[in-house]
């Protein structure tokens, strides 16, 4: 169980939360762009100047108009860190009636449409939010009301709401309008970004990066994830999530795409666009040519990425040659020849006698003895007298030394043990005459070292 006093301090943070945001409110810390007398005199300068067309093909840095439109990014900018700010003071107030809202909607601008469809009902299942969420996110909604969905709000608390919403929508209108703005003046800015991707894009590109200069240093892999926002999937499948589309998951050829052509071709008009933007920085191509040429490039290679693979030929086997082959000749092939060949053991298996029963076979093998098993035939081992039998160099290194250690003319069955009437055993000599083949100078009795011997011829024997 919950303890009482863990729950009131909860409920008295929460008013605590409330008081502050109510002191930042009537501050208006985060709004000061409303009260803003530059801002405003800008806004009215874009609602003047795009009310006519431009008649020159481009506008660069020396045109009246282009400080006016990088001015317009960067309050495009602000204005999305302002909506940002907001967007969390009301979070902080209206979590004390529908605390789980805030992790199903997670757009500012969606988030203030569902607040101002619920404000402080108690049964959601009569309000229609079809309109402004998927399926998925109604259902979310829903089950999140039944289970999470505290008490009304105080009218305090409701007009608070209503405040912070209203300033919002009051900042998102402005926002829109000048994007809308910079939108028509991108085909001068930034014809050939304009000419790939189209200028509602571009304008969006161009204002997240701050200027046309700043998204022309960009890398393609930056600007691939630029406009990227966190989604949550509320326990739902990812398999069908694409990330990493950011603006890019806006264009039609995205949305069609499967998951792994999704991924490739917006990679494909990341690096293009990183290519246009630097040629529109160099303002060599006013009339956005390389824009189109890498747009019919970039769809030539994606139509070429979704045609199927060529379909596996079966190679036909290459046609025999009739003419008779030239075989291998020389002693190692006759040799090998002679070991493979058939023998007469083989043959006699091999036929059977014309009008005899069919013979037995071995295990239910398929395999017989065919005349052999009849006792029919002679089979006769043929050796060739005229050819010795082939025996290795190695073989015969090894026979001709165990001749030589046998003692050459005897046997290696001869020994040196006799038995004798008289004296029993006699240690004899088996190859007589081996002590006479000895030279006389190992056992000579006037053998001895060199120097010994001359030094007793000289000087005589000392003992």
């Amino acid at each position: 169980m919950i303890d009482k006093d863990f729950m009131q301090d909860l409920e008295e943070e929460e008013e605590q939360q409330i008081i502050e945001v109510k002191q930042q409110i009537e501050d208006e810390p985060t709004c000061s762009l409303l009260k803003d007398n530059k801002f405003l005199l800008h806004y009215q300068r874009v609602l003047e100047v795009s009310a006519y067309q431009i008649q020159d093909e481009t506008i660069d840095a020396s045109h009246e108009e282009y400080h006016l439109i990088l001015r317009s990014n960067e309050y495009s900018t602000i204005i999305d860190q302002e909506i940002l700010n907001i967007h969390k003071q009301l979070k902080d107030v209206y979590h004390k009636k529908f605390p789980e809202l805030e992790k199903i909607i997670i757009n500012p601008i969606e988030y203030v449409k569902i607040v101002r469809l619920i404000r402080n009902a108690i049964d959601l299942q009569s309000i229609d939010f079809s309109s402004l969420l998927s399926g998925q996110q109604v259902v979310a909604v829903n089950i999140a009301a039944k289970q999470s969905l505290v008490g009304q709000l105080s009218e305090e608390d409701i007009s608070l709401v209503d405040q912070l919403c209203h300033k919002i929508e009051t900042l998102d209108n402005y926002n829109q309008k000048i994007i809308c703005y910079i939108e028509s003046r991108m085909k001068y800015i930034a014809p050939n970004v304009s000419a790939l991707i189209g200028t509602q894009l571009a304008s969006k590109l161009m204002a997240a990066a701050g200027g046309i200069e700043k998204l022309a240093n960009m890398p393609a892999g930056n600007i691939q994830v630029m406009g990227s926002v966190k989604k949550n999937m509320l326990g739902m499948s990812r398999a069908m999530h694409n990330r990493n589309t950011g603006y890019f998951g806006t264009l039609e050829i995205v949305q069609k795409a499967s998951g792994k052509l999704q991924n490739q071709i917006v990679r494909m008009l990341a690096t293009n666009v990183a290519k246009a933007a630097r040629v529109d920085n160099m303002k060599t191509c006013p009339k956005g040519n390389v824009g189109e040429d890498l747009r019919i490039k970039m769809m030539k290679r994606y139509q070429k990425i979704q045609e199927p693979p060529p379909a596996k030929l079966e190679k036909p086997l290459p046609i025999p040659d009739e003419n008779k082959k030239r075989r291998r000749g020389g002693k190692r092939f006759r040799k090998q020849k002679e070991r493979l060949a058939m023998t007469e053991v083989r043959k006699y298996a091999n036929r059977l006698k014309f009008g005899l029963e069919a013979e037995d076979e071995i295990k239910d093998t398929g395999i017989g003895l065919g005349m052999l098993s009849q006792g029919i035939g002679k089979v006769k081992l043929h050796i060739k007298k005229d050819k010795p039998i082939g025996l290795s160099k190695k073989l015969q290194q090894r026979l001709a030394q165990t001749k030589t250690q046998s003692g050459g003319g005897t046997g290696g069955l001869t020994s040196s043990i006799a038995f004798t009437p008289t004296q029993g055993i006699e240690l004899i000599n088996p190859e007589p005459g081996y002590l006479s083949k000895v030279p006389d100078q190992y056992f000579n009795r006037e053998s001895g070292f060199r120097t010994v011997l001359r030094k007793e011829r000289e000087f005589g024997r000392q003992y």
